[in-house]
């Protein structure tokens, strides 16, 4: 028997194997883990049979709940006993690949055959859940010695071109594991490489967002980029130099926030991407890898179909004939790729990023740009800036790009403790005057209106008014 299962584990797999009996598995990653010696609760049973009236059974076991998906054969089970992991239910299934790069086609197998369609070596292995054979290990594929010599290895020669997200995983699991890839597989994936330049922005970002959760994420990164996949994915896109620095920044910036702003909204994974990205990706780069990956991005119109018709252009297809009519000059060192439906144009001599579709033009927003953008509006800070100037300054950015900033070190004291007087104090203060008071004085809303109600907001924040009743004196005056 497998020893250091945690009792409760070991109590629940007793649980299913009693149910599922003969040809009920427990697979992947637990079992990688449990011989490694590694703590784990992804449980993934695999049952040659029917999987869904085993997760049934144990559901009501267990007195939890069901997400059954009938047409894949697999279920997920969620104990009502909050100690105890969810469990997840898939039924025995071959794959075959009809292209590269395509998803598989999936029909009901054999044990071996599930272990066979699985990335690598140290994945294929099974334990037996049946009363007569609890914990025997499955091994076909020879993962027991792959563990122990610490290699990552494919299935097959056509395994990374199959699935060129393998890519992502081997290097992610070498670096968790500090395991070698064999010589043999680094062929491999350079075969594959063209194969990973047509997969979805979400399967790749799926990918790098794993990555970015690792401990060991920088020396992941640097052999991906030693097997040049980002410059695969998108043409010119080279990793920050300072990426090492920046990722423990990352995580500097989360732990600082979770404990100073508690009930802030804040997003983990944006610091992980803005540090990703770091300062030396241009920004114009950063627009378009978020557009190519399915990033937190909004589309800004800038031009309309109507628009574009009034000028005779149709905007269909990104040209430079087209934007010139427009009044856009491109250089000919775009480069115009199709991407989900639409069109990205990026001009890295006027550093500008486009998306052409449904006949108007785009551009890319995303706050993963605010990290870098903020870092230059701290160059031109000054040391004597009024506190209704730091306001200014550093309200158009998000907690997350303010946070990553306050915790580089490298800025001078008296930078970082302005941005927490604006996350502290700042940005909390309530202004006396509001667009409804100006309209209760007569004024109709437009620029001078926000002029006005700025003018007086700034002053509050600068202890020029420090009552509501001097507020609405320098508002008599002034109208």
């Amino acid at each position: 028997m497998i020893p250091n299962i945690p009792e409760p584990i070991l109590d629940l797999l007793h649980e299913i194997g009693e149910v599922g009996g003969k040809g009920t598995y427990l697979v992947g990653g637990f079992v990688r883990d449990l011989l490694l010696k590694r703590p784990s609760l992804d449980i993934d049973i695999v049952v040659e049979g029917d999987a869904i009236r085993v997760a049934n059974a144990m559901c009501e076991r267990w007195n939890g709940t069901l997400d059954a998906h009938p047409q894949f054969g697999t279920a997920t089970v969620t104990p009502a006993d909050v100690n105890l992991p969810k469990v997840d239910f898939v039924t025995a299934r071959r794959e075959t690949y009809q292209g590269a790069g395509t998803l598989p086609t999936v029909a009901r197998g054999r044990i071996t055959d599930d272990l066979r369609r699985r990335d690598f070596s140290i994945n294929a292995l099974a334990m037996r859940l049946d009363t007569s054979a609890f914990g025997e290990i499955v091994d076909k594929i020879g993962g027991l010695e792959d563990l122990k010599t610490g290699t990552i290895r494919v299935l097959h020669k056509q395994s990374f071109t199959d699935d060129p997200t393998r890519i992502f995983r081997a290097f992610r699991y070498a670096g968790r594991y500090g395991f070698c890839i064999s010589e043999t597989d680094t062929a491999l994936m350079r075969e594959a490489l063209p194969v990973l330049a047509q997969l979805s922005g979400e399967r790749i970002r799926n990918e790098i967002d794993r990555i970015l959760t690792e401990k060991n994420a920088p020396e992941i990164v640097a052999h991906l980029t030693q097997l040049d996949v980002w410059n695969t994915i998108s043409a010119g896109w080279n990793i920050s130099t300072t990426f090492a620095c920046d990722f423990k920044k990352a995580e500097q910036a989360t732990t600082w926030t979770s404990t100073h702003l508690k009930n802030e909204e804040f997003q983990p994974e944006l610091v992980r991407w803005m540090a990703f990205f770091g300062t030396d990706t241009p920004i114009y780069q950063i627009e378009a890898l978020s557009f190519r990956l399915v990033l937190e991005h909004q589309l800004q119109r800038l031009i309309s179909r109507t628009q574009a018709s009034e000028q005779q252009v149709s905007l269909e297809k990104v040209t430079q004939e087209a934007f010139a009519k427009l009044g856009i000059s491109l250089s000919d060192d775009t480069s115009v790729d199709q991407q989900s439906g639409k069109w990205c144009a990026v001009d890295p001599k006027n550093t500008t990023t486009y998306i052409c579709g449904d006949g108007n033009l785009y551009r890319v927003e995303t706050p993963l740009t605010t990290y870098k953008q903020l870092e230059q509006t701290l160059m031109s800070l000054q040391k004597t800036a009024k506190p209704s100037e730091i306001y200014q300054s550093l309200k158009p950015y998000p907690t997350e790009a303010l946070a990553l900033c306050y915790v580089n070190t490298i800025l001078p004291k008296w930078k970082r403790e302005k941005i927490t007087d604006y996350l502290f104090v700042l940005r909390k203060i309530e202004p006396f005057i509001t667009g409804k008071d100006l309209i209760a004085f007569g004024e109709k809303p437009s620029k001078a209106f926000e002029a006005q109600l700025w003018k007086l907001f700034a002053a509050q924040l600068d202890g020029e008014i420090t009552k509501k009743e001097e507020a609405y004196t320098r508002l008599r005056t002034s109208v």
